[in-house]
Formats: C-alpha cells, sequence, structure tokens
C-alpha cells in the first residue's frame, strides 16, 4: 500500500463516495492502532476511528500520522471541521491555515530530551500546491488564516473566544497536534478547514450543536470536491521525495 500521499478525514467523509465501501485496514503502531484505507492513490486515516466514536481529545495522533507513513506517505493533508473568528469568515466559507497555535499540551513522538527540538509549521510548499490547485479550478477559500487549536470535546466558552479571536481566525481541536506529530515523523502536512460554525460569541445566529451539524452536512459535498481534486491531481502536489 506504498502511497506517497496521506489523507486525514473526520466522520463527515466516512460516506463520502471517495471512501465508502473501501476495506479498512486497522494498522498496529508502536503508538495504537490507527485505522486506515486504501483509495488507490492515497491511502487515508480516520481520525476518529473507522465507526466514529472517538472524541477529539481521545484522537491518537501518533498512531494515525506513523500507519500513513508506513503505508508510505510522503506529505499529509488533514480535512478540519473548525469554528470561525471572525464575522467576515461565515460559516460555509473554507480556509487553509498559514500557521497555528496550540498552547495546551500535544502529544508528541518524542521521550528523550536528546530527541530534537522542531521549529513547528505547516508544511509551506505542500500548502502553496493545495492553494495553487484549488484556485486553478474556481474553488473560492481563504488563503491564510491562523488556527488555534483547544482541547476538546467541549465547545470554547464566550470568554475563551473573546481572548483567542485577537490572535487567530478560526478554531479546532485536531490540526495543530497533526501538523506537529507529522513534522516529528518527517512528513510534510497542511491542511483544509470547511467553517462549519462561528465560535462561541461571534456572529449570527448563536453557537448551538444542531446548528454545528447542519451546516457541517451542508459543508460536506464542497469538501468532497475537494478530496476528489486532491486524488486526481497528487502528482502536482509538493511531496519531499
Amino acid at each position: 500500500m506504498a502511497k506517497p500521499l496521506g489523507i486525514i478525514v473526520g466522520t463527515s467523509f466516512h460516506f463520502s463516495e471517495a471512501i465508502r465501501n473501501r476495506p479498512v485496514q486497522t494498522v498496529i503502531t508502536p503508538y495504537g492502532e490507527a485505522d486506515i484505507a486504501d483509495l488507490g492513490r492515497a491511502v487515508v486515516a480516520f481520525r476518529h476511528g473507522k465507526s466514529g466514536d472517538i472524541p477529539a481529545h481521545r484522537v491518537n495522533h501518533p498512531a494515525n500520522l506513523t500507519a500513513l507513513k508506513a503505508a508510505g506517505a510522503r506529505c499529509v493533508i488533514g480535512f478540519q471541521s473548525v469554528g470561525s473568528l471572525k464575522e467576515a469568515i461565515v460559516p460555509g466559507s473554507l480556509l487553509i491555515p498559514h500557521d497555528y497555535i496550540s498552547l495546551a499540551v500535544v502529544p508528541t513522538l518524542f521521550s528523550s530530551n536528546h530527541d530534537p527540538h522542531i521549529v513547528p509549521e505547516f508544511d509551506e510548499a505542500l500548502r502553496q500546491s493545495v492553494v495553487r490547485l484549488l484556485r486553478d479550478r474556481g474553488i473560492s477559500f481563504f488563503e491564510r488564516g491562523v488556527y488555534w487549536q483547544t482541547l476538546g470535546p467541549r465547545f470554547e466558552t464566550r470568554a475563551e473566544i473573546a481572548f483567542i479571536f485577537r490572535f487567530a481566525d478560526c478554531v479546532g481541536m485536531t490540526a495543530a497536534s497533526e501538523a506537529t506529530i507529522a513534522q516529528e515523523a518527517g512528513l510534510a502536512y497542511c491542511c483544509v478547514c470547511s467553517i462549519d460554525n462561528y465560535a462561541h460569541g461571534i456572529g449570527t445566529p448563536p453557537l448551538s450543536e444542531e446548528r454545528f451539524h447542519q451546516v457541517v452536512k451542508e459543508n460536506t459535498e464542497k469538501m468532497e470536491t475537494i478530496l476528489d481534486i486532491v486524488l486526481k491531481n497528487g502528482e502536482n502536489l509538493a511531496c519531499p521525495s
């Protein structure tokens, strides 16, 4: 199953045309189990497990990323559901962040003081190749933004959002951890974010779980289109050799 491109998806993708009916393999890694599937042009990891029941704060990022690497992936694109911290970034939008903030404890592959200190970042070459790919196909999206990761699984309080909105553009629960682990594993990583709600206290209508799931469903078709574009044009992505 050697594939240069790895994909990480959330539960909204489990029944997408590209993924449904694909045999799912549970891979044992040094960090635990990961559920992956062969998509032909890429290998996909199911962020929340094949049944979708692993909450954000219990996602095994080290297992997911090392399973993709073992399958031959050299670069990884994460598909993320996020909340907007800016009224101008409306639900239904797409955003490709260029940087991230994660002040909480994040997982790591390292266990010794002799392990290297990475300089954390999204891989800019990979990110720019995704930007060009979507722009050339007329997809509308925000080309830059800062992603703030919280712990989850709950949404953030109004006070928390009032603090972080000054420093970031969207808020989620998984991308910073994926980016960090990917870099530790020697993998290029960037992500595509679906803006599925306004964060608590931002914009209207007010945040609710019901509204969140409604917009996620509405945005799934857009994200599946992007997944299809990525899968069909993997040779145009800046994956390390």
